[in-house]
């Protein structure tokens, strides 16, 4: 009779194994194409394709952007549409920025709205993207996590007001 000492050895030598051949049967990441960066102080620009779905090409700011953040270190969401907030809502529910089950009604009342589904700022908000004034647009994805929460709380309170 196997003991459960042995049996635990047995049991993680055997995980150990499989890990191993699952492992090697992930292919590996192909390094031909680098992953962009923004140089801090800086402007993004989106690739062509993208340029077409924010209104006359403008520009991806980032936190590092200067004078893009108010004096608590956020982005202002005044200009944000009721599409772009329905995107950015979802956005943050998707990505676990703010809990529990009033911020997805709020996101989901608002995607509702005949309005919000045609919205070219509605897929833009879906990636994180805040419409900012002059057509641009903000990544909350270069904020501080905690700056991200703040942002995503009162882009649901302004969720909530355009949704009903």
């Amino acid at each position: 009779m196997i003991s459960n000492k042995y049996f635990a050895v047995l049991a993680a030598a055997g995980l150990t194994i499989s890990g191993a051949a699952v492992a090697q049967t992930i292919p590996p990441i192909p390094q031909s194409s680098p992953v962009p960066t923004v140089v801090p102080g800086t402007q993004a620009t989106l690739p062509s394709a993208s340029l077409q779905a924010v209104a006359g090409g403008k520009n991806v700011l980032t936190a590092a952007t200067p004078g893009v953040l108010d004096a608590d270190g956020l982005p202002s969401i005044e200009n944000a549409q009721a599409g772009n907030v329905a995107g950015i809502t979802y956005y943050c529910v998707h990505h676990k920025l703010v809990l529990g089950t009033s911020p997805i009604v709020a996101s989901r009342m608002l995607a509702k709205r005949s309005d919000v589904k045609n919205d070219q700022f509605y897929s833009l908000g879906g990636k994180g993207l805040l419409q900012m004034a002059g057509g641009n647009v903000f990544d909350i994805s270069t904020l501080s996590k905690d700056k991200r929460v703040m942002t995503c709380n009162d882009l649901i309170k302004k969720a909530q007001s355009l949704g009903h």
